[in-house]
């Protein structure tokens, strides 16, 4: 992948993890309640699903960070 296509990735993997954050967005939640049947289980989701999404974007920066110091 190019680093433009990375850059673009890591910012979508941002957004995605702040739209995912069960803090917000409250049809969504409670369509992922109502299928999982527990508020509990739908907001472990939702943090499960962002927490991934962070982990994703924190390794995409480290990644472009090598390769712009590789191509100094």
């Amino acid at each position: 992948m190019t680093v433009k296509q990375l850059t673009t990735l890591k910012e979508m993997s941002l957004m995605l993890a702040m739209f995912f954050l069960p803090f917000g967005y409250d049809a969504i939640f409670k369509f992922i309640m109502d299928i999982t049947g527990s508020f509990w289980a739908a907001d472990i989701v939702f943090y499960c699903v962002s927490g991934s999404l962070f982990i994703l974007y924190f390794l995409l920066k480290r990644l472009l960070n090598k390769r712009v110091i590789e191509n100094k």
